[in-house]
């Protein structure tokens, strides 16, 4: 694809709100701390992110703030039926071409969805980092949706589960956002300590960075062990409540995610002499 991909990211507001009598919540933690400072490179946020870790992101091109087109917030607290969800949504919404919904009120969500077609947008992502958040029968009625609008669409369960497939658009975005199923690749020196990680996709948190920088200087048959490690102390903020559709939460399927990916890296270890640069 010729063109940059223009995104239009939309995500409650991160507050400590309550709900009360036929309210419920939708948390906007994961766009607020994670999603939307791993898209900036953390440069309005480097407390969220370690000091190794945010070195280790300077040296690459990582900052993606000039291909958001827009960031929309909603309430965190809503009615649990909303009769008027156009209330909600201020037009005209910017032109874009992938629309990322995280944690977006699932009436809300259906009018952001015929706004975004109307702006322009060519595929939407809503991510499923909370089993409350998108239920199956919901995504059934907003992947019809979608069709009938000719959007593309992708619910992945977590975030860190997106993969390549069918949809060009989304394909496009794992490429050019270098955002998906984390792959990384570890090159070692002449005492097999590693000496350089080659990040091709990061989970949308940015963790797979923060694996990344930490691995530099391991001794190469711990890589897998530390990497672990690593992930675990960069907080997942996938639920960790039972996703009963999965029978297992959001977040140990990313765990899982992020172990292979580093089972992966250990497997196909390759030597600074074949290419990669320090």
């Amino acid at each position: 694809m010729d063109k940059r991909l223009k995104l239009l990211i939309a995500a409650s507001h991160d507050t400590p709100d309550l709900p009360g009598f036929f309210q419920v919540k939708y948390g906007g933690e994961f766009a607020a701390r994670k999603f939307l400072p791993h898209l900036t490179n953390f440069e309005d946020n480097p407390d969220y992110c370690s000091r190794r870790c945010f070195k280790f992101r300077q040296k690459l091109n990582l900052n993606f703030s000039k291909d958001i087109a827009g960031v929309i917030r909603f309430p965190s607290v809503l009615p649990e039926l909303i009769d008027d969800a156009e209330l909600y949504i201020k037009s005209p919404i910017a032109e874009h071409d992938i629309l990322i919904a995280v944690g977006v009120h699932p009436d809300i969500l259906v009018e952001l969805v015929k706004h975004a077609a109307k702006a322009g947008c060519k595929a939407i992502i809503v991510p499923r980092e909370d089993p409350t958040w998108l239920s199956s029968s919901f995504a059934n009625k907003l992947k019809a949706l979608c069709e009938q609008m000719n959007l593309e669409y992708a619910f992945p369960r977590p975030f860190c589960s997106l993969a390549k497939g069918k949809f060009r658009y989304i394909n496009s975005f794992i490429d050019q956002f270098k955002i998906g199923r984390p792959k990384y690749t570890v090159f070692v020196d002449d005492n097999e300590k590693v000496a350089a990680v080659d990040v091709s996709y990061s989970s949308a948190c940015g963790a797979t960075y923060h694996v990344a920088a930490g691995l530099i200087g391991v001794d190469k048959e711990d890589v897998v062990s530390i990497a672990n490690r690593l992930w675990h102390a960069y907080p997942c903020l996938s639920s960790s409540h039972m996703d009963p559709e999965i029978c297992d939460s959001p977040m140990h399927i990313a765990a899982y995610i992020n172990l292979n990916a580093a089972k992966d890296a250990q497997k196909n270890i390759r030597r600074i002499a074949d290419g990669k640069d320090t």
